[in-house]
């Protein structure tokens, strides 16, 4: 057995599923010996889309993502998909190949130091030089990427030695170390909970998987839940204590109460406090608030705010035990009614009624993804999640076309859900081949394309912070329906929102993707104010009403 044999050997006893990647002449033993186990290759466009869908199925499965590509020039096309995973604390095995052992320092084709460039974007980074390092390095590896917090991890191993045979047993199992967390700090913490007469609960991304455990607890509390921007679709809308998004792109009941229900205690549950969770670290977050935060990430922990009790545990094991340990609520909330009343102050098609409509016409156990642009944050505050749906997006990081390419793996980890991904034509440009990739593996995933014929984020951005834009920033209008259908992939256009009431029969029995495109004229004003003023330095307030 050669050791390249061995390697995708103890990949399947670990109970991987998928290997993305492309081949080259530096991993062809590796996939080589694909051809005897029982792990699919997905062979994508480029390397950027495979790491994109390592990442996103390792988020949404909690199992392995692995990507295999060419040292060199296939690491490089690698590297924003393994950030994406490194903000996204993805499990992600790369394996990269590198040029025989006795070529190293000679200029060979593709010979380049992948160890030392990936090193900043991952937990372990390490080139094998010896046969009797491989299997011992790879159980290594992937016992780091899941060692809390999670992330990516790379071994690169030149070719002559994948070919060399394997003189070492192959582990059947992995075994991982047990996490010892903070009982001390967390019965502090329910001692606080029970002293406080209010509070609000902070929902992140950390709490996807157990959105029911969080409900209960609302519910046990009393206590109303804000949601961060990546915990969207932790809570479903109907909920009666979601108050809905906080951060960039609050929803006007969120604001209204972070903003004057104060001397309370605000409960962070599984959010790193990033920009967009704070509105750019904004401390009215956190001000005349007991502030307790629980994160199995104890780096996250008193790193944006000041906090006053921090928990490092896990939040699968800690909400049992405030739901055991905490007093029932004595007394019901009620939630004010705030509306926020569609103005229409532009042209065109609505982006945020399509979004406000689209869940009617789509299967409720669908589950979202979202791609990077303007278009991102009409999601955060107008798509209305219901019970049963979820939602993905690796925002940390802000990658364009991490999701057109990572919803990929969001569908392979839950091949019986619909799966709908919302891009817009940037990120379709950047990365849109990967709908052939959907296609050549008859994966029946929903595209919508939103099509504004502009980088809409930085036109807009550019005008409200300097008062000009830039040539090039608006764009030749392309039909992305016509570029679909001259590959073969099933396409219509929605132009007004009447056109909605077609896509039920358009995307019922799919053998394969299809791409809605959504034609707009960007005139629509997108809540992106806080995300304005973080980039421009400013302190007075931005309007939404102005940003477009």
């Amino acid at each position: 057995m050669r050791i390249s044999e061995g390697i995708v050997k103890y990949l399947e006893n670990i109970d991987v599923e998928y290997i993305f990647g492309m081949s080259a002449g530096t991993v062809s033993a590796l996939y080589d010996s694909l051809n005897d186990v029982n792990i699919k290759p997905i062979i994508c466009k480029n390397e950027a889309g495979a790491a994109y869908m390592a990442a996103r199925y390792a988020c949404v499965s909690k199992k392995l993502g692995v990507c295999i590509g060419a040292g060199g020039v296939g690491t490089n096309n690698m590297i924003n998909g393994i950030a994406d995973a490194m903000r996204s604390k993805a499990p992600v095995l790369i394996i990269t190949g590198y040029v025989q052992r006795w070529q190293i320092g000679k200029g060979a084709i593709q010979e380049l130091d992948t160890e030392a460039i990936l090193k900043p974007i991952t937990k372990y980074s390490r080139t094998i030089l010896e046969e009797v390092d491989v299997i011992p390095t790879l159980v290594e590896a992937i016992q780091m990427a899941f060692t809390p917090p999670y992330g990516p991890v790379h071994i690169s191993i030149p070719i002559d030695i994948q070919v060399a045979p394997l003189m070492q047993e192959i582990p059947k199992e992995l075994v991982l170390k047990e996490e010892i967390y903070d009982d001390i700090s967390l019965e502090t913490a329910i001692e606080a909970i029970n002293e406080a007469n209010r509070g609000i609960i902070m929902v992140g991304k950390g709490c996807r998987g157990i959105s029911q455990e969080v409900m209960e607890l609302s519910q046990h509390l009393q206590w109303p839940i804000i949601t961060t921007p990546e915990g969207k679709g932790v809570i479903h809308h109907d909920f009666p204590l979601n108050l809905g998004n906080y951060g960039f792109s609050s929803s006007e009941l969120s604001s209204h109460y972070v903003e004057r229900m104060k001397d309370c205690c605000l409960l962070i549950l599984g959010s790193s406090l990033g920009e967009s969770a704070t509105k750019n670290y904004n401390e009215e977050l956190v001000k005349s608030r007991n502030v307790i935060h629980i994160d199995w990430d104890k780096h996250q922990l008193g790193k944006v705010f000041k906090t006053d009790i921090d928990v490092h545990f896990d939040l699968k094991l800690a909400i049992p035990k405030l739901l055991e340990k905490t007093n029932p609520a004595k007394s019901q909330f009620k939630k004010i009614n705030v509306i926020d009343k569609y103005i229409k102050n532009h042209t065109g098609l609505s982006l945020r009624l399509v979004l406000e409509k689209i869940t009617n016409v789509l299967p409720s156990n669908t589950y979202y993804v979202s791609d990077i642009g303007e278009y991102m944050n009409f999601l955060f505050k107008y798509l209305r999640l219901p019970e049963g749906s979820d939602f993905e997006i690796g925002l940390n990081y802000g990658a364009m076309g991490s999701g057109i390419a990572g919803g990929i793996g969001v569908h392979l980890a839950n091949p019986n859900r619909p799966t709908v991904i919302f891009s817009g034509d940037g990120s379709f440009l950047m990365n849109g081949t990967e709908i052939l990739t959907a296609k050549e593996y008859k994966m029946p995933i929903i595209y919508f394309i939103v099509n504004n014929a502009m980088m809409g984020y930085v036109e807009h951005g550019h005008n409200i912070i300097y008062g000009r834009s830039v040539e090039g920033f608006r764009q030749e209008r392309i039909s992305i329906v016509e570029m679909m259908r001259a590959i073969g992939v099933k396409s219509m256009a929605v132009n007004t929102l009447e056109d909605l009431i077609k896509v039920p029969d358009f995307i019922n029995n799919l053998n394969g993707p299809c791409v809605i495109e959504l034609i707009t004229d960007g005139s629509e004003a997108a809540p992106i104010a806080d995300r304005i003023k973080a980039l421009s330095g400013k302190t007075q307030v931005i309007k939404e009403e102005n940003v477009c």
